[in-house]
């Protein structure tokens, strides 16, 4: 929008610009003699609001952003205006100035709305005949519901929510009188160059999907010297009209705490919803956990009564608690329901097989992209929520494979670009500034850019993020040793990350940083040379023969096709691990015989130490898919996640070590994560750099690969290896779903099937004897799967 057409001003509580864990709610009043032809509606919030109009609720946002790209959410409103008086009401949250582990939730507290009304129903061209803008004049208290001072949930995250639903007095509603509340303060006018925010950003992205969902099990229903009955009664497929059907809580008995814990089943992410009768109030918490290791979050003191309970921050978790205390007659839950919320994908893929294990591990992949897919993508929606630059280029294979909407893949690189430093290095999270320097997630980043447009097309987003990875060209460039090696990359402050494992030796020239910025230099060629440039696509290609060269003469183990870790004055490190070796392989350090011997020779042979976490196994799987391994690939696939899924996993582990006892996950105090008994660290459940076997069971055993679709061909490449005796799918495209399967027959050759949408550029490199037929506007391919030259046992 252009900042002319901006009237309104940011606004906040007065008194509050210096507190922690402020809660403002602003309001206004207009009048509206007739009906708006259109009604337009903006507002954004530092760091979150909740919108009401005539008491209803509008829409929860924005989505985050760096303080220098805010974003604003747009909603159209002419059916919610009314004759007469009409209200505009907003809940606005800020965290404040506390240390918060990713530096994210930055910046002062504000929020900004303005409410353009048009005579004709088409027309936000012209000027709007009336406009309602924030500003002093508008009202806006400290809420009195939510007590300021209470802990936090831990480092990466807010604040617990105790929500004293006594001070509840119906602000949001037209008739409510205002006059002893205090004006609003003016903070800062719209896109002001030289205020906390001096962009607005229109919303990117379609706003997210709101799904209700009900809990799918009770865990326990436990008395505690009080008395609990009916908890069935919240679970989906019950719909309790009366109260004496609803779960009743008994906390009559000083001291007693009947509580119940329910399962949803899955992780979910969004707001959980309860309509309680408290006829003489009390106190009811809501405890939350990815496992049963659960958590307090939520306090509410009960008004006598009816209460319509939803904590105001969104909650990550599978199970829930909800307790009460100090009831002096039972408290009736009437409803309980989460408001469910994820990015509202397009499409939507397919796969199943003959390996019932294979097709669980898919479908869990995919719901895992899912629930980390909000306004940007998460790497947990537990902990920290964060835009994580690594994680966002592993789900958004999945993207393609699964969803083929690539809005949130767009934002997300876009929004990494933004908060580039000063000296052109991409900070490792996101979306707001900080320090977070991994030298190896700034070339995932390139990698992410390119295979977003080979998927896409979208050349206007190559354009403009390419000055941007110029920038993270030159920066790379600045940290080369003689021999054109990266250097130094221990240096303080700085995170080489390569894989969370304590396995791997990090010390001045990290072999697999070397290996990630060679791929980073042929990746900026492919680009510039998209962009014709040839002068500098000539020069990064002379830069990455020469750093080629330099890995395999310096950081090669002589006598070996392997690579130590890292170089030092010292000489080559003696430790030797599979990802390293793997980042030589990946990024085309190792020729084709060197890879094949490596697998063969030191991976497959056991003799590097394991790898535990999910993230790095995307570079090992598409290692051995591409050079022949595809049932080695498979089997890893459904040893590693398929044990997850045996210890109950329903959304991967941000780390996981199958080798430890059974009865163990993930835990502060149970292991599979380096930060083991490290208990102020939350571990994650739900972690969407585990997502890669999704994106491959599909492009690789399936074998429709729509990676370049964008800029070249659907390649039909199936993989029948031993074990799956068949498989099928759909893959979503722009011009309409792909379908395809094979089937083993008994004399034991796969017979390769696939239904085209008309007008999709394809190529079958993995098939013979390919015939083709046109029906109904679909293109049928069909063929055999050939035996590959070289096929390894299972």
């Amino acid at each position: 929008m252009n900042a002319a057409k901006w009237q309104a001003q940011w606004i906040w509580a007065a008194g509050t610009a210096e507190d922690n864990n402020v809660y403002a709610e602003a309001r206004t009043t207009f009048e509206a003699e007739e009906p708006a032809g259109r009604a337009v509606l903006r507002i954004s919030a530092n760091q979150s609001y909740k919108l009401f109009l005539n008491g209803e609720e509008v829409g929860r946002g924005p989505a985050p952003a760096d303080l220098a790209w805010m974003s604003y959410d747009t909603y159209e409103v002419a059916e919610r205006l009314r004759a007469g008086t009409n209200v505009l009401a907003v809940v606005a949250h800020n965290f404040g100035r506390e240390d918060i582990v990713t530096h994210q939730l930055q910046g002062p507290g504000g929020l900004i709305c303005q409410l353009d009304l048009y005579a004709e129903a088409g027309g936000a061209g012209g000027e709007p005949l009336r406009t309602i803008a924030s500003g002093p004049d508008w009202k806006c208290r400290r809420s009195p519901r939510w007590k300021p001072n209470v802990s936090r949930l831990h480092r990466w995250g807010g604040y617990r929510e105790i929500v004293d639903a006594a001070r509840e007095d119906g602000w949001e509603e037209a008739g409510y009188d205002d006059s002893a509340w205090p004006s609003a303060v003016a903070v800062a006018a719209a896109e002001d160059a030289g205020s906390p925010w001096p962009r607005l950003l229109p919303r990117e992205i379609p706003f997210l999907r709101q799904t209700a969902v009900k809990p799918a099990a009770v865990v326990a229903a436990e008395s505690y010297l009080g008395a609990v009955s009916s908890p069935e009664a919240m679970l989906s497929g019950d719909r309790p009209g009366e109260a004496e059907l609803a779960l009743t809580l008994d906390a009559s008995v000083p001291g007693s705490i009947p509580q119940v814990v329910y399962d949803f089943g899955a992780e979910r992410v969004g707001y959980p919803e309860l309509e309680v009768f408290a006829e003489e109030g009390g106190v009811l918490q809501l405890f939350y956990g990815e496992s049963l290791e659960l958590s307090l979050m939520d306090t509410y003191l009960l008004r006598k009564g009816f209460n319509r309970l939803s904590p105001f921050g969104r909650r990550a978790f599978r199970f829930l608690k909800v307790a009460a205390m100090a009831t002096p007659a039972p408290i009736a839950v009437r409803s309980l329901s989460v408001r469910s919320v994820h990015y509202p994908y397009a499409g939507d893929g397919t796969f199943r097989c003959s390996d019932e294990k294979l097709t669980r591990i898919w479908e869990t992949g995919r719901y895992t992209t899912i629930v980390n897919s909000q306004n940007h993508f998460e790497d947990c929606p537990y902990r920290e929520a964060a835009l994580w630059v690594a994680d966002s280029v592993v789900m958004a294979k999945v993207v393609y494979q699964t969803f083929g909407d690539p809005a949130l893949v767009r934002k997300s690189l876009l929004q990494a670009a933004r908060i580039q430093n000063e000296d052109g290095s991409i900070p490792g999270t996101g979306p707001q500034r900080n320090p977070f320097l991994l030298p190896d997630f700034c070339a995932h980043w390139l990698f992410g850019v390119w295979e977003y447009y080979a998927y896409s097309g979208d050349l206007a987003f190559l354009e403009e993020i390419w000055p941007y990875a110029v920038r993270v060209a030159e920066w790379f460039e600045n940290q080369e040793d003689d021999a054109g090696l990266f250097a130094r990359a221990d240096r303080e402050g700085w995170w080489c990350f390569i894989d969370w494992s304590d396995d791997i030796e990090r010390k001045d020239r990290v072999a697999a940083i070397s290996c990630f910025y060679y791929k980073f230099l042929t990746t900026a060629a492919r680009i510039a040379e998209t962009l014709r440039e040839p002068e500098r696509a000539a020069d990064l290609r002379g830069k990455a023969s020469k750093l080629r060269h330099s890995v395999r003469s310096l950081l090669r183990v002589p006598g070996t096709v392997v690579y130590a870790d890292c170089l030092t004055a010292s000489g080559l490190s003696a430790s030797v691990t599979a990802q390293t070796n793997f980042a030589a392989a990946w990024s085309g350090i190792m020729d084709d015989a060197e890879v094949a011997a490596f697998v063969r020779e030191g991976y497959l042979s056991g003799k590097l130490p394991p790898i535990r976490g999910a993230f790095f196994y995307h570079i090992v799987l598409e290692t051995l898919f591409r050079h022949g391994w595809a049932g080695e690939a498979v089997k890893l696939i459904r040893d590693y996640w398929g044990a997850m899924l045996d210890r109950g996993a329903t959304t991967w582990w941000e780390t996981f070590d199958p080798s430890l006892p059974f009865p163990t996950t993930p835990s502060p105090y149970l292991g599979h994560t380096p930060t083991y008994l490290e208990d102020e660290i939350p571990v994650s459940l739900s972690h969407g750099w585990g997502a890669s076997p999704t994106c491959l069971l599909t492009r690789e055993v399936l074998g429709v690969n729509v990676s370049d679709a964008g800029i070249g061909d659907v390649s039909l490449q199936p993989s029948a290896v031993p074990g799956v005796e068949w498989a099928e799918g759909t893959v979503p495209t722009k011009l309409g779903d792909i379908r395809a399967e094979w089937r083993r027959e008994k004399d034991g050759t796969a017979h390769f099937t696939a239904e085209l949408p008309d007008g999709l550029s394809w190529t079958a490199p993995g098939l013979e004897g390919v015939t083709i037929s046109e029906a109904a506007g679909l293109l049928r391919i069909t063929g055999i799967v050939p035996a590959r030259a070289r096929e390894h046992a299972v």
